[in-house]
Order: C-alpha cells, then sequence, then structure tokens
C-alpha cells in the first residue's frame, strides 16, 4: 500500500512553511539547517546537538523531494546557511517515487542551493531502515530495506554534497530498524535520536 497525502496533512504542510516564512525575517545568516520529513520535524535538535550552535530545524511530516524542491528558498537558500543538511527520501518511496526520480530532485536541489546560496556546504544524511515486520505493516507500507539501500547507494554517489550515513547504527540483528528505538516501524524514539545525534555532531 502506497503512501497517501492527505488534506489533513497538505494543511499541515502549508502551515508549517507559513511559519518559516514569517521566522526568516528574524533569523540571521550563516546558520545550520536541517531541511527534512517527520524524522527532522521530531528531532529535538538543539536539545541533541548543541544549545550554543545556531540549529534550525526546517522539518516538515510528510514531505517529500518534490516539495521540498517547490520551496527550496523558503525552506534553505533565502537564510544563506553555513551548511545545510538533507534529510529525505523515505516519503518519496512510500508514495511509490522510482529511485531515478528521488535522485532527479536531489540533484536539482543541490544545484539550485548552489546557484542561490553558493558558499552553503550541502550534506545529504541517508535515509533510515524501517521495520518490515508484520506488526508495523500498516504504517510503513510499501517502503523496504532494500530499496532504501539502493536510494542510499545513489545517494552516498552525488556530486556537491557530502553524505552522512546513518543506516546501520540503528539495525537489529535481521537487518530491521531496532524495534527499541521505533514507536512504529518507521518513526523514532529519543534513545534513537540520541543516538544519531553522536555521529551528526561529527560534520558541524
Amino acid at each position: 500500500m502506497k503512501e497517501v497525502i492527505s488534506p489533513e496533512l497538505r494543511a499541515y504542510h502549508h502551515s508549517k512553511l507559513d511559519g518559516f516564512i514569517k521566522e526568516n525575517q528574524k533569523l540571521e545568516k550563516g546558520g545550520y539547517v536541517f531541511a527534512g520529513d517527520s524524522i527532522t520535524d521530531f528531532f529535538p535538535i538543539k536539545k541533541y546537538l548543541g544549545r550554543d550552535l545556531s540549529l534550525i530545524n526546517r522539518g516538515i511530516a510528510g514531505i517529500d523531494t518534490t516539495w521540498l524542491l517547490e520551496h527550496l528558498e523558503e525552506q534553505v537558500w533565502i537564510l544563506e546557511p553555513e551548511k545545510v543538511f538533507i534529510w529525505l527520501g523515505t516519503n518519496d518511496l512510500g508514495l511509490g517515487y522510482s529511485i531515478s526520480d528521488i535522485i532527479n530532485n536531489y540533484i536539482e536541489i543541490i544545484s539550485e542551493i548552489k546557484s542561490e546560496s553558493i558558499a552553503t556546504q550541502i550534506y545529504i544524511i541517508s535515509v533510515l531502515p524501517v521495520n518490515e515486520s508484520e506488526n508495523y505493516k500498516d504504517r510503513v507500507k510499501i517502503r523496504s530495506n532494500k530499496a532504501i539501500r539502493e536510494l542510499n547507494l545513489s545517494l552516498s554517489n552525488l556530486a556537491g554534497a557530502e553524505f552522512v550515513d546513518l543506516y546501520s547504527l540503528l539495525l537489529d540483528a535481521k537487518g530491521n530498524l531496532d524495534a527499541i528505538y521505533t514507536k512504529d516501524g518507521l518513526h523514532l524514539t529519543s534513545k534513537a535520536y540520541e543516538i544519531l545525534a553522536e555521529e551528526i555532531r561529527k560534520y558541524l
């Protein structure tokens, strides 16, 4: 079963975007922007990465690479960040996009950031594994770890961005997202974010 973007979810997207646009007028240039889907949206970045850094969370639950490409100005490059971390892909797979479509969107995202905010360093964070057990099937839907690994391999080879590989950090013995790190086979617990933050800090 594929993901479906409901009217309520789309309204949430636009509400978050409106909030970002208002915040952009107050924020100084040169911060560290995290742009992504629910994994980013629900990530308490200041708590786990440092309150002394200029960290800007531009996550919106339920978005994909197409959404970010269409709203890249408001979410990323208008801020002229020192660094931007793009953390997207799982919803693209959930919506049934092909890996080539996702990669083409990423290529355009990288190109636009480099064109509009030339000094920004771009990082791509790997798509995280899911738990494929029957217990989580209703939430994970058509996502598979095989497709996620294939996508991550392609993302790791993209020019113009540094790849941050977090995929293996939360795996269980069967190669799934460990049940102790997830609420529903897809989203993360606080402990999972704590583990991931240790690795992400190396790139700040």
